[in-house]
């Protein structure tokens, strides 16, 4: 998924262990914004692997997106969470925000 210019993004990571079994297919998981009801990102896993497997992607979302949920849709259009996932939206450090003037030694 891609975004034009003038949209702010910030990264996410899905992480999760996907499920042991045959791989037969991949599944395409949509990053939700649940406040929005609008999907923001998606991520195409396998339906299942030989044995365990940690996953760890960064997606680019939509700055402007809330609380985020990953998982499929059903055959009736519904929303199901993919309880072995989960979406992490970084922590925004206040101290960041440089913005008040220069930073640099101060001379002490």
């Amino acid at each position: 998924m891609s975004y034009s210019a003038g949209f702010a993004v910030m990264e996410v990571t899905v992480r999760g262990t996907l499920p042991v079994g045959d791989t037969t297919e991949n599944v395409t998981y949509f990053i939700l914004d649940t406040a929005k009801r609008a999907i923001v990102g998606q991520v195409i896993l396998p339906k299942a692997v030989p044995r365990s497997l940690a996953v760890s992607l960064t997606v680019k979302v939509p700055s402007t997106a809330g609380s985020l949920a990953i998982g499929t849709f059903d055959d009736g259009g519904n929303f199901q969470v993919a309880s072995f996932l989960r979406v992490e939206i970084p922590a925004v450090d206040p101290s960041a925000d440089r913005s008040d003037g220069a930073v640099g030694p101060s001379g002490r």
